[in-house]
């Protein structure tokens, strides 16, 4: 069976052009125009995941998101926010979403989203849940190395050393570092292996190196160094 998206987009047009990039990918699509619609439709149907519009009539992303964390809905979410709105995308993973994307996200950049997002959901489902057949089990896969190299034992850890999931930012963190280090720094692969733009992995490499993001990872100068391969 397809995957199933609830949208949530009060522009029509916005919402029509994301269901129908996402049903190209094979996506199941679903769409609410306001936030309690969004509240009303998870109550009524089973999804893998919603991509949410933090900017709602009504009843706003944020609102959507404190009250599935209030109704245990533990639906994954990745919230859409404007270029302008980036501080509100650091609110939304604090309160439980998943990822987000910058308006208007391409199809690839969703997709990659998506499937984090819901990758994500599946481990940090309880482990009874897993073993009673509840939940399909989910193993991330093997992060690909080059021959020789010893990355090839190299594996994303999803959970901290106390059990709890590790926060989002900490995990794409070590993804940049890994795809950079594996494609040899060269960052137009590694951006387009990652689903981002150039400008995008530029920036979050600054971040990366300033200890913005990932602060359980050892810093190292890495933006220097891979533009310089370029």
């Amino acid at each position: 069976m397809p995957l199933s998206i609830l949208i949530v987009e009060d522009d029509s047009l916005e919402a029509a052009r994301l269901e129908t990039a996402l049903s190209r990918k094979g996506y199941r699509c679903v769409l609410a125009d306001d936030g309690d619609g969004a509240l009303a439709r998870l109550s009524l149907e089973r999804f893998d995941a919603v991509l949410l519009d933090l900017v709602l009539p009504g009843l706003d992303g944020m609102g959507v998101l404190r009250r599935m964390s209030a109704r245990g809905l533990a639906v994954p979410v990745v919230v859409q926010v404007t270029p302008a709105g980036l501080d509100a995308a650091a609110d939304a993973i604090r309160a439980g979403a998943r990822d987000f994307v910058v308006k208007p996200a391409g199809a690839l950049r969703l997709e990659v989203a998506l499937a984090n997002a819901i990758a994500l959901g599946r481990a940090a489902r309880p482990e009874a849940e897993i073993r009673t057949g509840t939940v399909v089990p989910f193993a991330p896969p093997a992060a690909p190395a080059a021959p020789g190299d010893a990355a090839q034992e190299h594996a994303f850890a999803l959970l901290e050393s106390a059990g709890h999931v590790r926060r989002l930012e900490q995990i794409e963190a070590e993804a940049i570092r890994f795809a950079c280090h594996l494609y040899g720094g060269r960052l137009t692969e590694a951006a387009r292996r990652l689903g981002i733009g150039r400008s995008t992995l530029y920036r979050k490499l600054a971040e990366i190196e300033h200890g913005a993001v990932g602060e359980d990872l050892p810093a190292e100068p890495l933006a220097p160094r891979f533009v310089a391969a370029e």
